[in-house]
């Protein structure tokens, strides 16, 4: 007769927002700069594992959160789209984009960016999809 042993699922437990803020600064004032937003999750991750090695969080999540810190400011380096196309959502921090708009030759509103009024992003028509993060402390 053979026994079954079930596998054990792995627990995983959500650290709080102030332990993920915690964990950031603490990254970032040691390093003072993370080139990706891959590389930051996994410097904080091992900086909350220390604590619980249940510990959890996604880039996304990390992103975020590091979004309210007032010392990190975030750069974000974007590749050429060719087909114009509207966003409504900051591809950084996900707020409101507004459009930025200039009168033409023919004194018509053209659209001939956007901007975000909450993280400070920018870009052209033909570059607004981020491909890396880079995270500096400004503190």
């Amino acid at each position: 007769m053979a026994i079954r042993m079930a596998k054990k699922k792995k627990e995983r437990q959500i650290p709080s927002k102030s332990k993920v803020a915690e964990a950031i600064r603490s990254v970032l004032q040691a390093r003072t700069k993370v080139n990706s937003q891959e590389e930051l999750t996994e410097l904080v991750m091992k900086k909350l594992r220390k604590e619980n090695k249940t510990f959890s969080i996604s880039p996304i999540r990390v992103k975020r959160v590091a979004l309210l810190i007032p010392e990190i400011h975030i750069r974000a380096k974007t590749r050429r789209m060719h087909k114009s196309a509207k966003i409504d959502a900051c591809p950084v921090c996900e707020n409101e984009i507004l459009p930025l708009k200039m009168k033409n030759l023919l004194n018509k509103k053209i659209t001939v960016g956007y901007k975000c009024n909450n993280c400070g992003y920018q870009s052209d028509l033909e570059a607004f999809v981020p491909m890396k993060y880079h995270f500096l402390w400004k503190g």
